[in-house]
């Protein structure tokens, strides 16, 4: 029963920790919309690399250049035509699309396209019905800003229409789930938290660990580490989001890595006693990690604060549902040694993996 346990939870290490580096953020298209009476003019932006599975750009020449771009005009334009449709109360909006140049995002160059459509009526509410890039990932979304007379909101399209006014503020239940997923494809959040758990279930005894007494013991360590984890990146989320403090990407992304080898170096050469303290000096990077899908909505203070409440309660409930189906077997298979053998080694390949990580993203 305990060496199944053990087998379990090697497997799921196992799982993540041969995930490539670049699986961190999910596939998304950025739209901002802007309504003046019947017209409506607005940019999408696609991430190149997923774009050119789509619409042919590359010209043989291995790379998509600009005047690649420029030469798919017309091809972009019947590709998204069917794929991004606005609709008013008196009928649809037809839009026109152009090429409008190359963007950095946080996940890779992006491919802007300028938007202007004429409505037959008051372009508010208006109905967005998005599905670029569904072919390419099943998962892909649209993060949309929309800026009326009313004020500005924002919303997430998901294969479904969507309808919107300016002066309604961002439902919060539809950021949770983008943060939930948000948690669970974010690997190296994920493996960061796995190296504080796996321990949590033994108390350190001078140089090593013995397996805690009581569920008791084990429930107030994962709570402190947990709130401190928590209150941490919640902290650089709202701080990075609402653009009073960003760091690089380039800066910060080989920083969450070294970050998840040094939790995992804790396990095998236990140093750090207050693993709660270092969960949150390190979780402050990880809450610049998260804060990249909002900020570069660049939304106002009344509208980011819903958006910014429902992510950060979907990062929550998709870090408690990796501490509720790791911790349970963890604390019935502490005193094996099999147990043992998967501390050891998954965090042996923790480090290995946020080196790799560290490496490439510096790069």
């Amino acid at each position: 029963m305990k060496a199944g346990l053990c087998a379990a939870l090697a497997l799921a290490i196992c799982a993540v920790t041969a995930a490539p580096a670049a699986a961190h953020r999910e596939s998304t298209g950025y739209l901002s919309l802007t309504v003046d009476g019947a017209t409506v003019t607005g940019r999408l932006e696609l991430t190149a690399g997923e774009l050119a599975r789509a619409v042919v750009l590359d010209d043989g020449d291995g790379a998509v250049r600009w005047r690649e771009v420029e030469a798919a005009a017309p091809a972009l334009t019947a590709y998204l035509a069917p794929r991004v449709v606005l609709t008013v109360a008196a009928g649809p909006c037809p839009l026109q699309f152009a090429p409008e140049g190359v963007v950095d995002r946080d996940d890779g160059p992006a491919i802007a396209i300028a938007l202007v459509a004429t409505c037959p009526g008051p372009a508010e509410p208006l109905t967005i019905d998005y599905r670029a890039l569904v072919e390419v990932d099943a998962r892909h979304r649209a993060l949309i800003r929309l800026t009326t007379a009313g004020g500005t909101t924002a919303a997430i399209a998901r294969g479904a229409p969507v309808t919107v006014r300016g002066d309604t503020a961002p439902r919060v239940r539809d950021f949770v789930a983008t943060g939930v997923w948000h948690i669970w494809i974010g690997l190296d959040h994920v493996l960061f938290l796995l190296a504080l758990l796996l321990p949590a279930v033994w108390v350190r005894r001078g140089r090593g660990f013995v397996p805690a007494a009581t569920p008791g013991a084990v429930a107030r360590d994962v709570l402190a580490v947990v709130t401190a984890f928590t209150v941490a990146h919640s902290i650089t989320l709202a701080v990075a989001t609402a653009g009073w403090l960003t760091v690089p990407p380039r800066l910060i992304e080989p920083a969450i890595a070294v970050s998840v080898a040094l939790a995992a170096l804790n396990n095998l050469w236990p140093v750090i006693d207050g693993r709660w303290a270092a969960a949150f000096a390190l979780g402050l990077l990880h809450g610049f990690g998260f804060s990249g899908v909002l900020a570069e909505l660049g939304l106002p203070p009344a509208a980011l604060a819903p958006a910014l409440i429902g992510f950060n309660l979907g990062v929550e409930l998709g870090q408690l549902a990796i501490v509720v189906a790791v911790l349970p077997l963890a604390y019935l298979a502490r005193a094996t040694r099999a147990y043992r053998a998967v501390v050891l080694l998954g965090s042996i390949a923790m480090v290995a993996i946020a080196t790799l990580w560290a490496i490439t993203r510096a790069l």
